[in-house]
């Protein structure tokens, strides 16, 4: 009985399943369409949107630590206020509370599977890529300054690639790039010293802007194409 089950219900499973095959399962990168680029631009293993949490404030003994004497918010952080990354309303009590967080998008921007998407995309200036670099991108960051000279090198001290049993990377170049209304992109740079694979099954990205605290983890299993890793 169980052989004939299996037997009646097998083409249908298997209907079902190329169905549901992603894009990049199921077709050659040169057979995508503009809607296949923006699907992977939008929802694939390489791109995920993300809501950064709000770090308190330093103080002044943090500030001293960090190098920021002084009585400021230290390099970047006039471009992170309250007013910029969370919106305020009112509560039934009659107090203002946060009602929303920025969010942000982060793509693996070096990617073979993501360049092709954003040239199928017709997306104009994708960021450039350093050769022997993994690139990653945080897109629609609110209120920076992309003409801030200190800024890129603040947000390189503080962006790693972990992953378990590999040396931590850190950044090694960060660029800054304007987007349409008053958003930016942040492009993170990092070396490829070491070598991942899909044994390392997950890689995770951290990186601090003023006061968003951005961490992000991206499944190697789930980013091949034709059983090759895609980073």
């Amino acid at each position: 009985m169980k052989t004939i089950l299996k037997a009646m219900i097998s083409p249908c499973s298997v209907a079902l399943l190329m169905a549901a095959a992603p894009v990049w399962k199921s077709k050659q990168m040169e057979q995508w369409s503009e809607q296949d680029a923006k699907l992977i631009l939008s929802d694939s293993p390489w791109v995920k949107k993300i809501t950064p949490a709000l770090t308190p404030p330093l103080n002044e003994d943090q500030r001293r630590q960090g190098g920021q004497m002084g009585g400021g918010e230290g390099i970047g952080m006039e471009a992170f206020k309250p007013a910029t990354i969370i919106g305020v309303g009112t509560s039934t009590a009659g107090k203002r509370r946060p009602t929303r967080v920025a969010t942000l998008e982060v793509r693996w921007e070096s990617a073979r599977a993501v360049r092709a998407a954003e040239e199928k995309a017709h997306e104009e200036d994708p960021p450039a890529l350093a050769d022997g670099s993994y690139v990653v991108a945080i897109y629609d960051v609110p209120g920076v300054d992309v003409n801030q000279t200190a800024l890129p090198f603040q947000l390189k001290k503080d962006a790693f690639l972990k992953c378990e049993g590999k040396k931590d990377l850190r950044a090694s170049r960060v660029d800054l790039l304007p987007q349409e209304g008053g958003l930016a992109t942040i492009v993170f740079m990092f070396p490829r010293s070491e070598e991942f694979t899909t044994q390392d099954q997950r890689i995770t990205f951290l990186a601090l802007i003023g006061r968003l605290s951005v961490a992000q983890y991206f499944f190697t299993q789930e980013m091949t194409i034709q059983g090759k890793l895609e980073l």
